[in-house]
């Protein structure tokens, strides 16, 4: 065997190699990163709940608007609620978009960035859950309220059982409420965001399925280093 041949069969046996170190680290990579996957589809339950009940949410209070037109003082919380739904119904929308969009055959670091945006959506629909939940929720129980006493008391406003003060300094606390619990929470953010019990919080918020998958993929970037981007 003259030199040539040698090199050309060392060349050969070096590029089965490669490709048995390639399927061997593709392997190990998707055996990590499936597990992530397995668990981001999970997570996406929710959204696809919050879609599930905001259509109906929409379904239900349209009509009941619909019903009451000429009664400003039921149509105005019904809107409330239904514009509250409609937000909730587009942000969960978007959530799936952007799960169903991950390459999850793609780079480890891209998975890992849209991972992190999927995170911060979830603390954001949170906070602006909790900063609107008072308005909304006066709102849902005046309309459901009035819906009871349709089917049950005929002719019958439900506003005209309620302390009208109390309605009215209900409703100022929940538009006052967005705007100053939203100044808090940016003082604590501020405040607090470098402790461990923030960090925790916010990892409770997004969701334990989203943290371990950020986990996992974690893993392969320990093991694989710079390749594994």
């Amino acid at each position: 065997m003259d030199l040539n041949e040698l090199q050309q069969q060392w060349q050969r046996l070096d590029q089965k190699l490669d490709q048995t170190l390639r399927l061997n680290s593709e392997l190990l990579r998707q055996s990590i990163v499936l597990p992530a996957r397995r668990r981001i589809h999970m997570l996406s339950a929710w959204p696809a709940i919050d879609v599930t009940a905001c259509s109906i949410v929409l379904l239900v209070v349209g009509a009941f608007t619909f019903e009451h037109v000429y009664a400003w003082s039921l149509v105005v919380p019904a809107i409330i609620v239904m514009v509250g739904a409609v937000v909730l119904l587009c942000d969960s929308v978007r959530q799936l978009i952007r799960v169903a969009g991950i390459d999850w055959f793609g780079p480890v670091a891209e998975i890992q960035s849209e991972l992190s945006r999927l995170r911060v959506g979830k603390i954001t629909q949170f906070k602006w859950v909790i900063l609107c939940s008072p308005l909304v929720g006066l709102s849902g129980l005046i309309v459901g309220m009035q819906f009871l006493l349709d089917r049950f008391a005929e002719s019958t406003l439900v506003l005209d059982e309620l302390d009208p003060w109390w309605v009215f300094s209900n409703f100022v606390f929940g538009v006052l409420f967005i705007p100053f619990g939203q100044i808090l929470i940016r003082f604590v953010a501020n405040r607090f965001g470098g402790h461990g019990w923030w960090q925790q919080l916010s990892d409770g918020i997004s969701g334990t399925s989203l943290k371990k998958a950020q986990r996992e993929l974690e893993r392969w970037t320990d093991l694989s280093g710079p390749a594994a981007s």
